[in-house]
């Protein structure tokens, strides 16, 4: 089985990233206040059977920060030339299944399909009463987040946070949750994040995206998650929809067997 630790040089930084096992090729995009180590018990099984790559974003992990503006999607495409990679499934957690989804509707000869897990996307667009609601209250949480990071530090908003988004976790990935997101402090209290997402925003284009889409969401995350899953495997052509009662944000730790026979069966879909 190969593996490999390197850097990808990029314009303005480089990229930390790790390639695993061997088979049909997967690329694993993070939460956006973690690092590789997110996909560590994933990985552990997925690259019996593919070659898996993981990368930390700029300004996470063991990558550069982001200094000046730079393309989110042009740094996916530096991590799959830098592997030799021309198409693969590009799973996406959280944060990362924006830009999973950004980077297959810019570059669709790329991949081959989108695993949308917990997507995370912001403000709806023209929102129905319920997206409206569930995402205010999204938005007192944080406030509450951000409160306890002024009064009391990174690693007391993490533990808020991550019992916000996270409650299905058992007491180890629970501390490992926690712990990545202190590790990840320069992210979380940046006063400014450099990285430009596809424009206008993909949250807006799902009706243009062709590529298959596999949508997973929890359901004990979120309401305004899983009404963002909703939204695209309504709007996306291609798109299908599973909900897992039991998981929570991050189904890889909270379910992790449901979130493995999930992503084998789409992984067994492509070919």
């Amino acid at each position: 089985m190969g593996e490999l630790q390197t850097f990808v040089d990029v314009p303005g930084g480089h990229l930390y990233r790790e390639t695993r096992g061997q088979g049909q090729d997967v690329l694993l995009l993070n939460a956006g206040t973690a690092d590789v180590r997110m996909w560590d018990t994933t990985v552990a099984w997925l690259a019996r059977i593919a070659r898996v790559t993981t990368f930390d974003y700029r300004d996470t992990g063991l990558s550069s920060p982001g200094t000046a503006p730079f393309s989110e999607l042009d740094d996916i495409a530096a991590v799959l030339d830098a592997v030799g990679v021309s198409s693969a499934v590009l799973v996406g957690s959280s944060e990362g299944a924006r830009r999973a989804l950004g980077f297959a509707h810019r570059h669709p000869e790329r991949v081959r399909r989108v695993v949308a897990v917990s997507g995370s996307f912001g403000d709806f667009p023209d929102p129905s009463p319920q997206e409206a609601a569930a995402r205010q209250v999204m938005l007192d949480r944080f406030a509450q987040i951000d409160g306890v990071l002024a009064e009391a530090g990174v690693r007391a908003a993490a533990e808020v946070g991550v019992d916000a988004w996270a409650p299905a976790l058992d007491t180890y990935h629970r501390r490992r949750m926690i712990g990545l997101e202190v590790a990840n402090t320069h992210r979380i209290t940046l006063a400014q994040y450099h990285g430009v997402e596809l424009d206008p925003p993909v949250k807006t284009r799902f009706a243009e995206i062709a590529t298959p889409i596999s949508v997973l969401v929890g359901g004990r995350d979120f309401e305004g998650t899983a009404l963002w899953a909703r939204r695209l495997a309504a709007q996306a052509p291609g798109a299908s929809l599973t909900v897992v009662a039991e998981a929570d944000h991050f189904p890889m730790l909270s379910t992790p067997k449901q979130f493995e026979d999930f992503l084998r069966e789409a992984l067994a879909q492509t070919g």
